[in-house]
């Protein structure tokens, strides 16, 4: 299933609060195998000699800021010369013009066009998606299975400051993330020639993958940081 792009010139204000599905992997692999360059300002956090990738399917449901789909990807970073730790959204894509044209100017999140195709099971909580490139070339592909799902009524907190390059500054954002957790076996697949292959994860067996069941989050507007 996809999404029709909805066309607009506007796009809502922050904060965007949103709520869904998400199904998503964790790596962590060694520093060499990243290619991808972050701006000069930023640095991947390292430690022993690797770092933490993140990448995943979205499903922005109605009743939220706006309605779409969404592939994201990224990794741990900080401000160089700075402590906190940051989450750098790297690659991205989306089936509405309006999430595209608000994500890049308000947060600096480099989103393009992509099509979609979920397929979800509600009674064994599977899932399974596809993002394809508007050429038609895969992204990402997913195909996750539920092993230990926790109890309903247990929706946990999670933080995530984002830090991106926004009119040639950093700026964060500070979100909240609320989230039936679920374990899966399986994950995300990136292909060799897909985009995401420069964070190294082309091929590589993810360390953890996950559901985050019916959430809720809230994303504010981006602040300017100082050098």
């Amino acid at each position: 299933m996809s999404y029709i792009s909805q066309k607009s010139n506007a796009y809502p204000p922050p904060p965007w609060k949103l709520q869904g599905q998400l199904y998503g992997s964790i790596w962590t692999l060694p520093a060499r195998l990243m290619r991808f360059q972050l701006p000069p300002e930023f640095k991947a956090v390292v430690n022993f000699g690797r770092v933490g990738v993140f990448a995943g399917f979205v499903d922005y449901q109605p009743g939220g800021t706006l309605s779409y789909h969404e592939l994201i990807a990224g990794l741990i970073i900080q401000q160089r010369g700075k402590l906190p730790y940051y989450f750098n959204v790297t690659h991205m894509g989306v089936d509405n013009e309006i999430s595209l044209r608000g994500g890049r100017e308000l947060w600096g999140v480099p989103k393009e066009l992509a099509e979609f195709d979920y397929q979800s099971s509600p009674d064994n909580h599977d899932f399974r998606g596809i993002a394809r490139s508007e050429t038609g070339a895969v992204l990402a592909e997913g195909n996750f299975k539920a092993t230990v799902t926790l109890p309903r009524f247990l929706k946990l907190p999670c933080p995530f400051p984002d830090l991106q390059m926004l009119h040639n500054q950093p700026h964060a954002a500070s979100g909240l993330f609320w989230s039936r957790i679920e374990f899966c076996r399986g994950g995300m697949v990136i292909p060799p020639d897909s985009p995401l292959a420069e964070l190294g994860i082309a091929g590589r067996k993810p360390w953890l993958s996950f559901g985050g069941l019916d959430f809720t989050m809230s994303l504010k507007a981006a602040r300017p940081l100082t050098k």
